[in-house]
């Protein structure tokens, strides 16, 4: 097998409709060379054989879970089970779809326009919390193989569903890396969003992250900057204004 460009891993519970929907696209809309590892969290057996039918099709490589270990530790797992040659590894939520052949292309294009960038997505989770002002959110992060090495796999201990995103930036900023948005307009790529605790009836609570300690466990010091500094920055600033600052002329 030829080295992947792009690892792309995601973390299935329940949902199978959306599952089937998210990996149909994926075979339909991806050109680069590519591999789609699975991992599922003890499913319910429609979505099982669903995934088993796939693996044997040799369409995914599939890691079946006995018990629901959330999201972090099973993206982990999918991320160690990746074949190593490959440039860039996509964590991405099941219930995506992608909508154009050149979604692989655009996300890449971010990472290759700058080494500095370690991580982008189609969106951006805010907060007024220096130095790092936040995270590419878990919907859709595509990393670079060489910053995924550099600062290591998501904190499954401490956050071990919600938050992980925001540990994983604070640690690439403190070793030199930023992240950056990906334009999805035209639109490459859908998130309907929430599908696999709609389809559980199951929900875990979202669990409060403290960014400041979180900042603080990466060796950044946490400034809260003006308000008014904020508002200017989002207004006059680049369409990523709160993307961290570091490196960018």
């Amino acid at each position: 097998m030829d080295a992947p460009l792009v690892s792309i891993v995601t973390v299935t519970f329940n949902a199978p409709g959306y599952v089937q929907r998210f990996l149909d696209s994926v075979a339909r809309h991806t050109r680069e060379p590519h591999e789609i590892v699975v991992v599922d969290n003890a499913s319910d057996e429609p979505t099982r054989s669903l995934l088993r039918a796939k693996a044997a099709s040799g369409s995914i490589r599939l890691l079946q879970n006995e018990e629901n270990v959330l999201w972090a530790r099973a993206c982990n797992q999918g991320i160690e089970a990746c074949d190593r040659r490959s440039r860039h590894v996509l964590l991405v939520n099941p219930d995506c779809e992608v909508l154009r052949d050149d979604w692989i292309a655009r996300l890449a294009a971010v990472l290759e326009a700058d080494p500095k960038v370690a991580v982008t997505g189609i969106a951006l989770n805010w907060k007024r919390i220096g130095p790092v002002f936040g995270c590419v959110d878990g919907q859709c992060f595509f990393v670079r193989r060489e910053a995924l090495d550099a600062v290591g796999l998501l904190d499954a201990e401490r956050y071990p569903w919600n938050g992980a995103p925001y540990d994983w930036c604070a640690r690439a900023f403190a070793k030199g890396f930023i992240y950056r948005r990906c334009e999805n307009d035209p639109p490459f790529l859908v998130h309907h969003g929430h599908k696999s605790v709609e389809a559980s009836g199951k929900e875990h609570p979202w669990r409060p992250v403290d960014v400041e300690d979180m900042l603080r466990r990466a060796g950044l010091t946490p400034t809260r900057p003006h308000r008014i500094s904020v508002w200017l920055r989002r207004t006059f600033g680049p369409s990523f204004f709160f993307e961290p600052l570091r490196g960018r002329r």
